[in-house]
């Protein structure tokens, strides 16, 4: 069969992660279909990507747009597509094709920063590409449950498969995670936030743990605007904004950590505590659906909003060498649980079953 997967939001973080891994995953175990990916203008697929069955197509409609709705569904037709996987929320409403839609969150129904357009849209077009679409992914039981009852998705749709997680992280080696701190101007035995400023991801509680623990240094990677930097008024020189860094750098930052801070009051699913724990670095984080589905019993977990008990444990796996070492074991254990080779096999489960 010839499968088509709207790629053009593939260099977004989080579900840019999604889109790209589980394309590579699939070309790579996936000996008999063929494959088209749509692309954002200017993207091209490096090596990476194995050849042959790939067709790379660039769309120039906007995500969000009118004309995703046509100019998607004409190019499915073009190019001959036995089904489409939206791995967005967005599926063309022109579409005549089989289709699979990956329904990450209802993020936008629940956070009140979007607004209530984004509201309305996203509401409008969940229940409409959970309805039309042949099956329905979701990666966490949170989002699944959420799409049932919020949605109204039927439920015997919906498959739960979860991302690859921190399988495509690896702790590098010591003198290379010290020269890429280097470069960035960081030393070590500072903790990390990996995530923007939008209110759900709750950057307010690295400034809160700050206060709670005079010693304690953050490294912020990711968008954050300078209005938003305020909260850390009087504790500049305690943090470092460095913006989105490509992999290798973010690896090195995982590694170098003392430990990773992930409050979020929700989530999508929550890459970097898997990646931090594939980089060996322990991670405290919210308890807040889906987290606890991700991490386990591998992340000290907290109410988001309980700035104190966040720096105890902070605090606790920077200084106490065996109390890190024992987070250490069960985060790199925790890992290898999520694969993105076992994300696109169940992915192809799904591709085949719509098509029955």
């Amino acid at each position: 069969m010839r499968i088509g997967i709207d790629a053009r939001k593939i260099d977004d973080t989080g579900i840019g992660r999604y889109i790209e891994n589980l394309a590579r995953a699939l070309l790579r175990i996936d000996g008999r279909n063929e494959y088209v990916l749509f692309l954002p203008p200017g993207r091209e697929l490096d090596d990476s990507y194995p050849k042959g069955r790939l067709t790379a197509v660039v769309e120039t409609a906007g995500n969000y747009s009118l004309a995703e709705h046509w100019s998607l569904a004409r190019k499915a037709s073009r190019y001959g597509l036995d089904l489409y996987h939206a791995p967005h929320y967005v599926l063309p409403l022109l579409l005549s094709r089989r289709s699979v839609v990956t329904a990450h969150d209802i993020i936008h129904l629940r956070e009140p920063s979007f607004g209530a357009a984004a509201r309305a849209y996203a509401r409008f077009m969940l229940g409409s590409a959970t309805r039309r679409a042949e099956r329905v992914i979701t990666v966490s039981e949170h989002t699944k449950r959420e799409l049932v009852e919020v949605i109204g998705t039927a439920e015997a749709k919906i498959m739960v498969i979860p991302p690859g997680g921190g399988d495509d992280f690896t702790r590098p080696a010591e003198a290379a995670i010290l020269s890429a701190l280097k470069l960035l101007g960081i030393t070590p035995r500072y903790f990390l936030f990996v995530g923007s400023d939008r209110p759900h991801k709750n950057l307010r509680a690295a400034a809160g743990v700050m206060r709670a623990a005079p010693d304690a240094r953050f490294v912020v990677a990711g968008r954050v605007r300078e209005p938003s930097r305020t909260m850390f008024a009087g504790m500049e020189e305690r943090v470092r904004f460095i913006g989105q860094v490509d992999k290798p750098a973010l690896a090195a930052l995982y590694s170098g950590a003392a430990a990773l801070l992930f409050p979020s009051y929700h989530e999508w699913f929550g890459l970097p505590p898997l990646e931090a724990m594939a980089c060996h670095t322990p991670v405290v984080a919210s308890r807040r659906a889906p987290i606890p589905e991700v991490t386990g019993d591998a992340a000290a977990l907290f109410d988001p909003d309980d700035h104190a008990g966040m720096a105890r444990a902070l605090l606790v796996l920077r200084d106490d060498t065996a109390a890190r070492a024992a987070m250490v074991e069960k985060g790199i254990a925790r890992a290898r649980l999520f694969s993105w080779e076992e994300t696109a096999r169940r992915t192809l489960e799904v591709y085949e079953e719509a098509l029955r």
